[in-house]
């Protein structure tokens, strides 16, 4: 073991001195407040005045919004800028594209497609580096050493056929000690065979997408299996859920660690072994919480995360509205961290849904009507219409539908309720219900507000 970690730390370093940044990450999680506050300041600079200067689409942007005085950049009117989002990533994609690409060892990723449109999006090594970092660091939170045993139960649909076995992917995978399992379409057979091979493996940590490994614990409950108990489980995309995140800890025995981040600008907070919030990576990223009309949240109020990377240079996303909804915490964590503290990330844009009066109502309400309905294997809260909401559902097999119309009756009631009594609400039986092709899990999609 002690070899492979070696080895991998030697290719990390060759790749772009990752352990360094690591280190660096290790020394700034502990900065004081006004200290950190400078470190983001400075590095936020750097990228606005890089982008002034080489990315097309941002040079009238940063001049009109007054950011540009004298060619210097002045961040007291950063707040101005407008937002950036994927309808403008698409439709101005040469143009966000910084004009030195030539100099930079850049490449091209996609948007994960949660909601069905990913987008294209140049990424570089250096951005690369700065990610696999925060994620040195993350783990450490966690008890996760370079070298310990992993298992990772992910599951994309482009993972599934973008990294088929290769010599070159099972020997990066060997060298970091982890077992790769992957998850798109988990069958009963599969769950059992994952469950055979993580308690065969013995992992120290499971890194899973949230929705899998939940799956994955409600199997073997309902099976009554034994399961090895790793150090730590790190969950990321999709939303942690209370109750998802009992289960997973009362079957595996082991604590859930939350970690948030994306494709566009990888991984931006994750929690501690305090488990009071999710530390933003104020060095690598910007975050900000706003309302429907632009102005920030305060804290404990739920608003809209808008993003800005401070480590991709190749294209610049500032200000970017990655489509999910959170809250900041009341408080700081007690572990000392100066950090910024997410209170929660509640879901997507697109899970809230609104009425006919135009209130917004979270689909966590949804979801909370079906925590305690066990002939409910899986189900999905879809607003078709203003006055129309649609409820798949995938019900275990020892249970009719036409024996529990007292509980459709009840959810239907409860639906109304926020929804308005002239609301129609369909329930449809189906075989199955698909992720998107990111692999994740949605519980509430809001076709309104899409």
């Amino acid at each position: 073991m002690k070899l492979k970690s070696y080895l991998w730390k030697k290719r990390l370093d060759l790749q772009g001195n990752v352990t360094g940044k690591a280190n660096q990450l290790r020394e700034w999680q502990w900065l004081p407040k006004r200290e950190l506050h400078a470190l983001q300041n400075d590095r936020l600079s750097k990228l606005l005045q890089h982008a002034y200067e080489y990315v097309p689409y941002y040079t009238d942007i940063l001049e009109h919004s007054g950011a540009v005085r004298n060619g210097h950049i002045v961040l007291d009117q950063f707040g101005d800028l407008p937002l950036l989002d994927k309808s403008i990533l698409r439709r101005y994609a040469k143009a966000l594209t910084s004009t030195d690409l030539d100099e930079r060892r850049w490449y091209k990723n996609t948007s994960g497609g949660s909601t069905g449109e990913p987008v294209e999006l140049i990424q570089d090594q250096a951005y690369h580096n700065w990610m696999q970092a925060i994620k040195i660091l993350d783990d450490e939170w966690s008890g996760q050493k370079i070298g310990d045993r992993i298992v990772k139960l992910w599951g994309s649909e482009r993972d599934l056929f973008a990294h088929r076995k290769s010599v070159k992917v099972e020997l990066a995978r060997w060298l970091r000690n982890e077992l790769a399992l992957n998850t798109f379409r988990m069958t009963v057979k599969e769950k059992q065979q994952y469950a055979d091979q993580i308690n065969a493996y013995k992992p120290n940590q499971i890194l899973a997408y949230v929705e899998s490994i939940y799956e994955l614990a409600r199997y073997m409950e309902e099976q009554q299996l034994l399961v090895h108990s790793p150090h730590a489980i790190m969950c990321s995309a999709g939303t942690l859920h209370p109750h998802m995140r009992q289960v997973i800890e009362r079957v595996f025995q082991a604590k859930v660690f939350n970690r948030y981040g994306s494709r566009e600008v990888g991984d931006i907070a994750c929690e501690c072994d305090h488990h009071q919030g999710l530390h933003v990576s104020s060095p690598t990223h910007m975050v900000e919480i706003v309302r429907s009309d632009g102005s920030p949240c305060e804290r404990g109020e739920v608003g809209e995360i808008v993003v800005t990377s401070l480590v991709n240079f190749s294209m610049p996303l500032i200000r970017y509205r990655i489509g999910d909804m959170g809250a900041w915490a009341e408080e700081d964590c007690s572990c000392g961290r100066a950090y910024p503290l997410l209170k929660e990330v509640t879901g997507r844009v697109t899970d809230t849904f609104k009425n006919k009066h135009g209130t917004q109502v979270h689909g966590e309400y949804f979801t909370h009507l079906f925590y305690f309905q066990n002939w409910v294997d899986k189900f999905q809260v879809i607003q078709e219409r203003i006055d129309c909401i649609r409820i798949l559902l995938v019900v275990k097999q020892d249970h009719q539908l036409a024996m529990k119309q007292n509980e459709i009756l009840q959810i239907q009631d409860k639906v109304r309720l926020v929804m308005g009594e002239d609301c129609e609400v369909q329930f449809t039986v189906v075989d199955e219900i698909k992720p998107t092709a990111s692999g994740k899990y949605r519980y509430t999609i809001s076709k309104v507000n899409a």
